[in-house]
């Protein structure tokens, strides 16, 4: 052994000193000790492992605080929120310090300079000095969190139910009505107009629920819009109990009972696509608002399904059981209102009407810490300045904020905010005039019009819906590691090819391919949406807006989105009866110009601060 020790000695006496590895972290990777970095490198890949030079970086545990990346995201809950500034990793192996929780998940930090805070790059890196990756553990859901999520998520499901619950039992609902698909386009545009003003409730409801938010307090507000879910709900379903008109014809009592309840209906979900994703941002911390952000998308999905399948013939869409379709809403806005206790107040809104100490004390029992908690602190302190800089206008998915004067219209038409609205409110109009929720709208009334058999028209509504709900599952994966413009350009490319392939099945009625086709391009249409067009663009306003006008001009987006919404559904069986199996050829148009607008003008905001995209798109003005 001392001869050993001694030959190896005097062999460094007389070459270059090689850098020496850590033998704990190459024996953790399966290698034994050598005097390079190849020969590591070419172990690595002799053996096949995933590890390579990179991991042998240093790899530090940080918290959060002022300077942290997380503390550049806005508070709402998005899909792919998170993913701008940081991405769920693998602590490499060698990099494996005793701090490192082994059944914990993390999330690798991106460096992107200064953050929302205001600390320029130089105190930023006093806070976090460089010299490797930094990882924050992914902190899950308290008890009091997760019980405030989850009774909040129950408006998400209502909403999605609510828009998805006029398509399956369209032949029988209609009939009721004095409507029915035979009576010719004068029906079709009473029809038309039955699902497509559900978008006139949602946009009054946009506009007005984060001011009444701010009001009433983010938990109040929550509970109201369960009354009006309800009360919308039940108008619907009492659609079915005044009297047809004994000669026949439209049954006007009952259209204008439906419509009613649609509009009241639409105002809650207007409501709900603002605040619960304000919410569900303001009680999480930075980390988790991506996830919560799918969560809210996977439940609407879901109860997009629900809503579908109970609506065949099979289930509830019969004569006799086509109104409880409507009605079934009111019980879970009941079962919201039972559990509204669970519901913990916005610390953040706390913070913005002045209640400081309990905004504190609300937020130590949803993080389940010490009301002195340095992290905590921490949080409250950067919740504290983010409540000051949105006493004009917060943070909101469309609805208007604030306690005080705020930016005005003249604003948003000038630099910084013009080029960065131009673009949100080209994608909402892009989303719309893809024709996505004409295929949940109108798919079943459509494809039997075009020479489909019930049981194929059954088959597409289930695939398609189930497909919608996997596809909110993978868009997690693909957002944590694609670009948002990668994505919108993936997303209009395949909705394009299934509006093209489900054209050549309309138009081949009887083939032994028809039925495969339009079943296969109806999926790709549908899940190409859920990767790109419909999450990012949603996303996108809250990361490239400013953040002094980000609350106005998303407003302005999001009433974009539901006027959109409004025409493409109420041209498109106008459209359809001029075109027949045609009918998606415009939006086909619409797609590929779509492609071409996000090619040359949506700038890439993942792994960038907000400050470095606002000043990309200042270089554009």
């Amino acid at each position: 052994m001392h001869s050993n020790r001694s030959d190896r000695s005097d062999a460094s006496s007389t070459t270059p000193a090689k850098p020496r590895l850590v033998p704990r972290a190459l024996s953790a990777m399966g290698l034994a000790r050598t005097d390079s970095l190849a020969g590591i490198k070419q172990s690595l890949l002799r053996q096949g492992r995933s590890e390579t030079l990179g991991d042998l970086r240093s790899a530090r545990i940080v918290k959060f605080n002022r300077g942290s990346a997380l503390a550049d995201l806005s508070y709402l809950a998005l899909p792919g929120l998170t993913s701008r500034v940081a991405r769920r990793a693998r602590i490499p192996t060698t990099a494996a310090t005793d701090t490192v929780s082994r059944t914990a998940s993390y999330l690798r930090l991106e460096m992107i300079g200064a953050s929302a805070s205001g600390l320029s790059a130089a105190e930023r890196e006093q806070l976090l000095p460089s010299g490797g990756d930094e990882y924050v553990e992914e902190t899950g859901l308290t008890p009091a969190l997760g019980k405030s999520v989850g009774v909040a998520l129950i408006s998400s499901f209502m909403y999605g139910f609510n828009g998805a619950n006029m398509n399956t039992q369209a032949g029988v609902q209609r009939a009721a009505l004095g409507i029915p698909t035979s009576a010719g386009a004068s029906a079709d545009n009473v029809w038309a107009l039955c699902v497509s003003l559900f978008c006139i409730g949602a946009l009054l409801g946009c506009n007005l629920s984060g001011s009444l938010a701010d009001k009433w307090g983010r938990k109040k507000y929550l509970l109201v819009s369960s009354f009006i879910f309800a009360a919308g709900g039940a108008l619907e379903a009492a659609c079915a109990l005044p009297p047809a008109p004994a000669g026949g014809g439209p049954a006007v009592a009952r259209i204008a009972m439906l419509i009613v309840g649609r509009l009241v209906t639409g105002v809650a979900c207007g409501g709900a696509t603002v605040v619960v994703p304000m919410y569900l941002g303001e009680v999480s911390p930075a980390a988790l608002r991506g996830t919560l952000g799918t969560a809210f998308q996977l439940c609407s999905v879901v109860a997009m399904f629900a809503a579908q399948v109970l609506g065949l013939g099979s289930a509830l869409g019969t004569e006799a059981l086509w109104p409880l379709v409507l009605g079934l809403v009111v019980l879970p806005a009941v079962v919201q209102l039972m559990l509204g206790g669970l519901l913990v107040e916005s610390p953040r809104w706390l913070c913005m009407v002045g209640a400081v100490d309990e905004a504190q004390l609300t937020l130590a029992h949803l993080r389940n810490v010490d009301a002195t908690d340095e992290q905590l602190l921490e949080e409250l302190d950067l919740m504290i300045s983010s409540a000051e800089g949105a006493q004009g206008g917060a943070d909101g998915r469309g609805g208007k904020a604030g306690r005080s004067a705020g930016p005005t219209f003249a604003q948003l038409l000038r630099p910084p905010t013009r080029y960065p609205l131009l673009i949100a409110m080209a994608l909402m109009v892009l989303q719309q005039f893809s024709g996505i929720n004409n295929a949940f709208n109108f798919s079943s009334v459509f494809l039997k019009a075009n020479g489909m058999d019930d049981a194929s028209v059954q088959l597409i509504a289930i695939l398609m819906n189930v497909g919608n709900v996997l596809i909110t599952l993978l868009s997690v994966f693909l957002m944590d590691r694609a670009g948002r413009r990668a994505l919108l350009l993936i997303s209009t490319v395949g909705m394009t090819l299934g509006t093209g392939a489900l054209t050549v099945a309309l138009k081949a009625p009887g083939q032994s391919f028809t039925t495969p086709l339009s079943v296969l391009s109806v999926v790709l249409f549908v899940a190409s949406f859920g990767i790109g067009l419909g999450p990012v663009g949603w996303l996108l306003p809250a990361e490239i807006m400013p953040a002094e006008t980000r609350a106005l001009a998303s407003s302005v987006a999001a009433t974009t989105n539901w006027l959109a919404n409004f025409i493409a559904s109420q041209a498109f069986l106008v459209i359809a009866n001029a075109l027949g199996g045609f009918a998606f050829v415009p939006f086909g148009a619409c797609l590929v110009l779509g492609g071409f607008f996000i090619a040359l003008f949506v700038p890439e905001t993942k792994g960038k601060s907000l400050e470095q995209i606002q000043a990309e798109l200042a270089d554009t003005l």
